[in-house]
């Protein structure tokens, strides 16, 4: 017999629908986020979306959804996602992370330093930010959604006491770091992402500093292949401040705002620097006229004198 179908059932299909054409619609407005580094402070109520190359900090509510795409960093510290964050495939990577405790996925406690969402249903991840804060739930979940085909960091906030030093690497693949002072090129410094410090929140400009120098070019790649993203700059080497006995060179960074930071230890305005060893050829030439040339004109004086 077949069975009739009652009022109550009808309204959850009309619902039902309703949801998945709202979950299908396509998107009216959404800030986008292309190049650079954003500290997102203030609620939005649109979608956000974080192309390849940029670097959000989020401590606020979004409306909407974010989508990660390939190249692109997101860090959580604070707020809520009333739909999902949306990490696209591709490479790069795109590197999502959220710094706190006490970490929830699907009801189920971690202390895992990542987690891989459930594909195709997405994984909600509860717990507590950084300053203490609980993640924010919505009225559709407990905490914030993810779909991802790429882990999903899970950070501790740095203890206080810590001191943060850059680790930097001059001239990636190379030991020796051989810098040619009259090179009219430029010299690559690559500032590498730890486990206190995240290199894809360096405001790439003029408050980034090596041996004297500003960088006249700024990628965001994983240079020492670790599934990290880190920042690699360009100097010109003409406008470096090193001579024949340098042994190492320092690079400074100024930082814009305290929540570019891992470590609650360091605020805007503060100076974080990493060094590493240079070896600076020598400027003098050597050839057969530069070797004997001295014994060779003497012996030529030798024989005007005779």
């Amino acid at each position: 017999m077949k069975k009739r179908k009652t009022k109550h059932s009808k309204l959850w299909a009309i619902g039902a629908m309703a949801i998945l054409l709202l979950l299908a619609a396509p998107v009216s407005r959404a800030v986008v986020y292309d190049g650079g580094v954003h500290d997102v402070t203030t609620d939005l109520i649109d979608d956000m979306e974080i192309k390849d190359g940029t670097t959000v900090n989020l401590r606020a509510t979004v409306s909407g959804y974010i989508q990660a795409h390939p190249g692109s960093v997101l860090n959580i510290y604070s707020g809520s996602v009333f739909w999902f964050v949306l990490v696209s495939s591709g490479e790069p990577e795109a590197q999502v992370s959220v710094y706190g405790i006490d970490f929830v996925v699907d009801g189920v406690a971690t202390s895992a330093s990542e987690f891989l969402p459930i594909p195709a249903f997405g994984s909600v991840l509860t717990g507590f930010y950084g300053n203490g804060d609980p993640i924010e739930p919505t009225w559709l979940r407990p905490g914030l959604l993810f779909y991802s085909h790429i882990p999903i960091k899970l950070l501790p906030p740095a203890s206080e006491e810590e001191d943060i030093e850059l680790m930097i690497d001059i001239k990636p693949g190379s030991d020796e770091n051989s810098i040619n002072l009259k090179s009219r090129g430029v010299v690559p410094v690559a500032v590498l992402t730890t486990g206190s410090f995240n290199a894809g929140t360096l405001v790439p400009d003029y408050s980034i500093l090596f041996a004297g120098a500003s960088p006249v070019h700024t990628t965001l790649c994983d240079v020492d292949e670790d599934g990290d993203m880190d920042m690699l700059f360009q100097f010109r080497t003409q406008q470096l401040d090193l001579n024949e006995d340098s042994k190492s060179a320092t690079l400074t960074a100024t930082l814009k705002s305290a929540v570019t930071m891992m470590s609650s230890a360091v605020t805007a305005g503060d100076v974080i620097k990493g060094t590493d060893k240079v070896k600076i050829k020598s400027s003098k030439k050597y050839s057969f006229a530069g070797r004997y040339g001295s014994k060779h004109n003497r012996s030529r004086q030798g024989r005007k004198g005779r």
